[in-house]
């Protein structure tokens, strides 16, 4: 797994999350662009808006409990929940995937002396501060036309480009918090790790 490659291709992760939401064939093809950047503008604009200096005191402040699960871990379950934020204050992170992967992570140069649990856990913050404070993400809504009706609805995709954006941003990563996805499934299902990440290095 060449990490490095896939930092170079970061242009492409807004893309491939985006096309990832089951309403993307309704975007019109000329306001896809646009909608990433201001999916990772509202990112990171809420990073350097947030007056905090760790994360997890923050948490405390706020009152959000931060829950570490344990599940066991199959190679042919493709849909494990890395973390999650569930209203009103509740992060959840995924133990069991962070302890099958340490040993890989701390084998790979390139994250140094990132800590996964971190990642993950401002990743989760943005949502949580998304719908504190009805950011753009939460507020945007996709109109679009279904036969003869006319219908509306939150395209949650970007969502998911902001807390990467977010989380980038705030722990000054020199590399998108995508990556860190590919690389703590790889332990436990290298097979579909490595097809993602081909998916993020050819996708248009």
């Amino acid at each position: 797994m060449d990490f490095n490659t896939l930092a170079q291709a970061e242009i492409n992760y807004g893309k491939y999350l985006l096309s990832q939401d089951h309403l993307y064939k309704k975007i019109p093809e000329n306001q896809r662009s646009e909608l990433i950047q201001q999916a990772v503008e509202c990112g990171e604009s809420a990073a350097e808006n947030l007056v905090a200096d760790d994360l997890r005191n923050y948490c405390r402040q706020e009152k959000i409990e931060i829950e570490f699960f344990q599940e066991e871990l199959k190679a042919e379950n493709f849909r494990f929940v890395l973390a999650e934020f569930q209203l009103p204050k509740l992060i959840r992170i995924n133990q069991s995937l962070l302890a099958a992967a340490e040993p890989f992570l701390l084998a790979q140069d390139f994250f140094k002396d990132q800590r996964a649990a971190d990642i993950l856990l401002a990743h989760e913050l943005y949502h949580y501060l998304e719908n504190q404070q009805q950011l753009f993400t939460i507020k945007k809504q996709l109109m679009y036309q279904t036969g003869p009706f006319k219908r509306q609805a939150r395209l949650y995709a970007l969502s998911e480009i902001a807390a990467m954006s977010f989380s980038q941003a705030y722990l000054e990563l020199p590399f998108s918090p995508v990556i860190l996805n590919i690389a703590l499934l790889y332990p436990i299902a290298p097979e579909y790790s490595e097809q993602l990440a081909k998916q993020l290095l050819v996708i248009d």
